[in-house]
């Protein structure tokens, strides 16, 4: 019969082996993972499932925010001292995961996603443990303590310059030592992502508008239950469209069956809502028209730049203060990407 001491002692190797090889959980809701640490004009902000968050210096940013510019500029500082500079008409999505490895001394990895819808973004690498890839609908760039531009061009062109460092991979068709010209407002206005993250914010807008009405008895409660179920379908509808762009056209499969994971709980957000909507509507609530499409406007949005968010002392955190500085210059290198890490191609 085994000795139970011995017994004991494999149940306790079993358990180790497994916690060396189990990947560590993405980041919790709850922790941030960058901050906005500039702003000025027209910036949109999605936080944590909701938009309409008004921008304030230092604004914690977490995995799976938005960042919509119009006619505005922003700065991101990761928690590794990572920057990126969000430059006019842009719209950009972060998302981070952790994983350990190492059989006695475990090594925490982080993996950086930026995808880059429209615009044009200047970026700078952190120190760490952090493996970042930049993502478009068409392409997906694996980098390596670099700083550069990447940028989206109105035709929809991918263009990628490097003032330090190169591409650890790239898949998908790029444009290199170039930086697209700007997009105009106009024809930005009418980007179908960028759209859906204007009428989105716009609806959550008028949640937290019909939220406080309600609070005055101004509205009935159904009333606010159906404009904030209406807000919530926007914001779906919104993820919707970014997440059909990059499972019809972007090369990584596993890129795409992340972006069908994502669609289809949009879908799911989707039908709920207006299941939402047609309950109130029983309850007593009047559907309100659509309302016809506005870009967001100038108008009170800078004076949010002199606020500043002010976090807790147990969430404060060390991060690079000052934006990216001295990329806006001539780039006469180019370091070519090589081929090592290069992911399988979608099939």
């Amino acid at each position: 019969m085994p000795s139970p001491v011995k017994s004991l002692l494999a149940g306790f190797s079993i358990l180790f082996l497994f916690s060396i090889f189990l990947p560590a959980p993405a980041f919790c809701d709850g922790e941030p993972i960058a901050r906005l640490t500039n702003f000025t004009g027209i910036v949109l902000i999605k936080s944590r499932g909701e938009w309409a968050v008004k921008p304030v210096k230092n604004l914690p940013l977490y995995s799976q925010d938005k960042v919509v510019t119009r006619i505005g500029a922003a700065t991101i500082t990761f928690s590794n001292g990572a920057t990126i500079d969000i430059k006019n008409n842009s719209n950009l999505l972060i998302h981070e995961e952790e994983t350990e490895k190492g059989l006695i001394k475990k090594v925490k990895t982080v993996h950086r996603r930026i995808l880059l819808f429209l615009g044009k973004i200047f970026f700078k690498s952190g120190t760490g443990h952090v493996q970042t890839q930049f993502e478009t609908d068409k392409t997906v760039i694996g980098i390596r303590g670099t700083a550069g531009v990447l940028s989206i061009g109105a035709d929809g062109e991918i263009y990628i310059t490097f003032t330090e460092g190169g591409a650890k991979f790239a898949l998908g068709d790029l444009l290199y030592n170039q930086i697209a010209k700007d997009v105009p407002t106009d024809l930005a206005d009418q980007n179908p992502v960028q759209k859906a993250a204007y009428l989105a914010h716009a609806a959550y807008e008028k949640c937290l508008e019909a939220k406080q009405k309600a609070a005055r008895g101004e509205i009935s409660s159904v009333q606010e239950l159906w404009v904030c179920a209406k807000a919530r379908e926007m914001a779906a509808r919104e993820v919707s469209i970014w997440a059909k762009e990059l499972a019809d056209k972007n090369p990584n499969t596993e890129v795409v069956e992340w972006a069908d994971e994502i669609l289809e709980d949009a879908n799911e957000s989707i039908e709920d809502s207006i299941k939402d909507q047609e309950s109130a509507i029983d309850k007593g609530a009047m559907p309100e028209p659509e309302e016809e499409y506005q870009p967001p406007k100038a108008e009170g949005e800078a004076e949010a730049y002199e606020e500043a968010y002010e976090p807790p002392e147990d969430e404060r955190e060390d991060l690079s203060e000052p934006p990216i500085q001295g990329l806006e210059q001539d780039f006469q290198e180019q370091i070519p990407p090589d081929d090592s890490g290069d992911p399988s191609p979608r099939g």
